[in-house]
């Protein structure tokens, strides 16, 4: 069996004035999938895997992806669009094609387009048209009519933080198989669910997630139904499809995937109020007062204190100074604190130029903040030692920078990449568990972080990530919306 195999995915935040272009991007085209491509937080390479497993002929045709961010470029879309249909029509040109199986997100939006992956599809369609299609999705994916329209089978991970991703496009591949396998076809169906979520509420491992997927994993496996998945949608994508999915994959059984994704929606709306913030959560000043009582009368370390309004993982700037400037504020306290405060960090090209520039032990005067939100962000300036410098880290070629102003140690970076990665801090010689006090723009603690945290508190700060979803000006959600209508009524 030949299986062509590709993949965009990326995260689109549209609060976020930034354009995410090719920079932003890691591109694996053509063999470079099946090769550098192999990263287990990848779907894709459980796509890979899988097909491999089976004997299969794999045709790759290449796999973008970026951290979330603003809107991708209209002009970037079109050329990976371009680059991706061209292996396909090469692939079929070259002998018949058996299937597709794709690694996508499905909240990535495009400038002057908004949803990418309908489209997508769409013309993947033209292209192989009649051959099963599965699509490995991210769980807050946003389903469209055009997706459903061009894809025969769709599974969204289970869990979040998003641990499951390479298990997820095996999941898909096995689906694709088990069509080819059986001559039958894939039946999806989709019951909408009108609630918005902020992602902070639905950790998978807490209720009422924990219940709802455990209800999708018992639902896969009875009367045909291959995937079961609540797809969350994403709620910084101001967007007119934006809302819960319940999807549901069966073999050949359509009335079945409907039944299915019906119950699954029903039980979704029930627990609709279930949704609350499991962390211990506060605005930014009360944030940081209960952190510093934490460690100098709890004796607690280390406190992580998130700052989840600017969330890059989530798709904010990166540059919000909300908290940094509560914490500049209260430098009495942060004084009296055993241990600096580490604060990861900043997206800032120009600051961080500006100590690669000057080296480790220079004093210089830089500005950190508000060069892409200017609405939650202001140019502050700071007297910093430069302690450690790096080029070129992790996929994005970041540079990186840790600056010293007075108790607080800050990261700086080139690029818009996530805090949350677990390499991040060691490759500039920090270990957070050496702090008493560490910031960071995250949402929910990573594994990483949450594993030696002493006490975990989100501040719900001001960002293009904001976690209070009511507080947003939305302009093209559809209405009535829960929980910006809280009183609305839903049959599904």
């Amino acid at each position: 069996m030949r299986i062509v195999i590709g993949g965009m995915n990326h995260e689109s935040n549209t609060l976020n004035p930034i354009i995410t272009g090719e920079d932003d991007f890691v591109v694996f085209r053509g063999a470079e999938m099946l090769e550098r491509g192999m990263l287990p937080y990848y779907s894709s390479t459980g796509i890979i895997e899988t097909l491999r497993a089976a004997g299969c002929e794999i045709v790759p045709t290449l796999l973008a992806r970026a951290v979330p961010n603003g809107v991708v470029s209209a002009a970037l879309y079109a050329r990976l669009k371009a680059e991706l249909l061209r292996r396909a029509r090469e692939a079929l040109a070259a002998g018949p094609v058996d299937g597709v199986c794709l690694a996508l997100h499905g909240s990535m939006k495009v400038e002057g387009l908004g949803c990418a992956e309908g489209d997508l599809l769409t013309a993947v369609r033209e292209v192989l048209p009649g051959v099963p299609l599965t699509v490995a999705l991210d769980m807050h994916a946003t389903i469209t009519g055009e997706m459903l329209a061009c894809a025969d089978g769709l599974v969204g991970y289970k869990t979040a933080p998003h641990v499951d991703c390479r298990e997820t496009g095996a999941h898909a591949a096995r689906m694709l198989l088990t069509a080819l396998r059986t001559g039958k076809k894939l039946r999806t169906a989709a019951a909408s669910v009108p609630v918005l979520i902020a992602g902070e509420k639905s950790e998978s491992e807490a209720e009422p997630m924990r219940s709802l997927i455990a209800d999708c994993r018992a639902a896969e496996g009875k009367g045909g139904v291959l995937a079961a998945s609540y797809l969350l949608g994403f709620p910084w994508a101001d967007d007119e499809h934006d809302a819960v999915t319940a999807l549901v994959t069966t073999l050949d059984d359509a009335q079945a995937a409907e039944a299915a994704a019906a119950r699954l929606a029903e039980g979704f709306w029930a627990r609709r109020k279930d949704f609350v913030f499991r962390s211990e959560h506060y605005d930014s000043r009360r944030s940081m007062e209960v952190a510093y009582e934490a460690v100098l009368r709890g004796g607690q370390r280390p406190v992580f204190v998130s700052d989840s309004g600017d969330n890059p993982t989530a798709g904010s700037t990166g540059d919000s100074t909300d908290l940094l400037e509560r914490i500049l504020e209260t430098m009495a306290a942060a004084g009296s604190l055993p241990t600096p405060i580490l604060y990861s960090g900043f997206y800032d090209a120009a600051a961080t130029a500006a100590c690669l520039a000057a080296g480790p032990g220079a004093r210089i005067r830089i500005e950190v903040g508000g060069v892409w939100d200017k609405v939650n962000g202001k140019r502050i300036p700071l007297e910093v030692e430069v302690l450690k410098t790096l080029r070129g880290f992790g996929p994005y070629k970041s540079d990186l920078a840790l600056v010293g102003h007075r108790c607080l140690r800050i990261v700086l970076t080139s690029k818009h990449i996530g805090f949350g990665d677990e390499e991040l801090l060691p490759a500039l010689g920090v270990e957070a568990r050496d702090y008493c006090l560490v910031v960071v723009k995250l949402g929910y603690l990573e594994p990483c972080f949450r594993s030696i945290a002493a006490r975990a508190i989100m501040a719900t700060s001001k960002g293009c990530s904001n976690e209070v979803l009511e507080s947003i000006p939305f302009r093209k959600v559809p209405r009535p919306l829960y929980p910006l209508d809280p009183d609305m009524e839903y049959r599904p």
